[in-house]
């Protein structure tokens, strides 16, 4: 054996063994990190019982979310005798639970809520639409409150659901016209609907909407302390395995751009859930002949209203009643 072919041996056995250490430690990540991947998962986006983002206050150490829960129950309480139970059965056969306030109006605002969080928690909302003579409709999202489910849909599922809202309390009630007032993935599911085109949608108010619900999981995760990677991608592959949806390539900027009814954008600048430099991104992308941003400089994600009252409601009532 000559020293040419003697090297060419070493050589590979080096490249085998460096292969080798590569591939091995690139498994060991993964299945480690999976093991991350999945509790998180099932943390933020599986209910597995009932008492699991029931309806009540989600956050009750949080003292503005509380002040935030109690103002809509009060509201709630005020308003009982107008309230009307609702429900519907989803696309995909599960009962949906919510709640109908008549005032005699002849169009209504859906108001739609993020993860976590129950049509309770909707109440807060419902008095800006009240006083410009909206009935309102809150509703437990899936995986909610007293609606079915297990697993949470990034806003794509919950976008059918809204759309199956509408036609049931059209159906029911007689309403043509609406207005979704959608916050976090409440905003989202509010964009599939209006990208579908309904017939019934007249306008869309977005409140921290999102350019992706992979960059949101890179976000928390983040956040959380937790390498991104692997462990966002392998969230995004339980959620085609569970939920059957695809977060990487059904994007909301995508969905927006077929968006044509009217959409007000209100943003936070200190939003780190929904990043405050995606927000014209998404604005930009909207096929909207009519739409428009408002921007606030104090308030944490979905708590925009609590710390900009008057500016916020002054922002959604000129939207909604614009005459041009």
């Amino acid at each position: 054996m000559n020293t040419v072919n003697v090297s060419g041996i070493i050589l590979i056995a080096v490249i085998c063994f460096f292969a080798v250490i590569l591939i091995g430690g690139f498994i060991f990540m993964w299945v480690f990190c999976m093991k991350i991947a999945k509790k998180q998962y099932a943390n933020m986006f599986i209910r597995e019982s009932s008492d699991k983002w029931a309806r009540g206050n989600s956050a009750p150490d949080n003292p503005e979310h509380t002040v935030m829960f109690e103002t809509g129950m009060k509201w709630g309480n005020e308003n009982a005798p107008y309230m009307k139970e609702i429900e519907m059965t989803s696309f995909d056969g599960l009962k949906m639970k919510g709640e109908y306030f008549d005032f005699g109006y002849d169009r209504a605002c859906l108001i739609m809520a993020g993860r976590a969080e129950t049509c309770k928690y909707c109440y807060y909302f419902a008095d800006l639409y009240q006083k410009n003579n909206f009935n309102i409709i809150v509703v437990d999202p899936r995986a909610a409150g007293l609606s079915e489910g297990m697993y949470t849909g990034a806003g794509m599922l919950e976008g059918r659901d809204v759309d199956s809202w509408l036609k049931a309390v059209h159906e029911q009630f007689g309403i043509d016209h609406f207005v979704i007032h959608g916050i976090c993935i409440g905003s989202v599911a509010a964009i599939y609907v209006a990208s579908e085109h309904n017939p019934y949608v007249d306008a869309i108010v977005l409140e921290g909407p999102f350019i992706s619900f992979y960059n949101v999981l890179k976000q928390r995760t983040k956040n959380l302390g937790k390498p991104t990677f692997p462990v966002c991608l392998q969230m995004g592959l339980l959620f085609e395995k569970y939920a059957g949806i695809d977060i990487f390539s059904n994007t909301p900027i995508k969905a927006i751009r077929n968006v044509e009814v009217p959409q007000l954008m209100i943003c936070g600048r200190q939003d780190v859930s929904s990043l405050p430099k995606y927000f014209d991104k998404i604005n930009e992308a909207s096929g909207s002949k009519r739409k428009q941003m408002v921007w606030f400089d104090e308030g944490a994600h979905s708590h925009l209203r609590i710390r900009n009252l008057e500016q916020y409601d002054k922002a959604v009532t000129d939207f909604i009643n614009y005459g041009g």
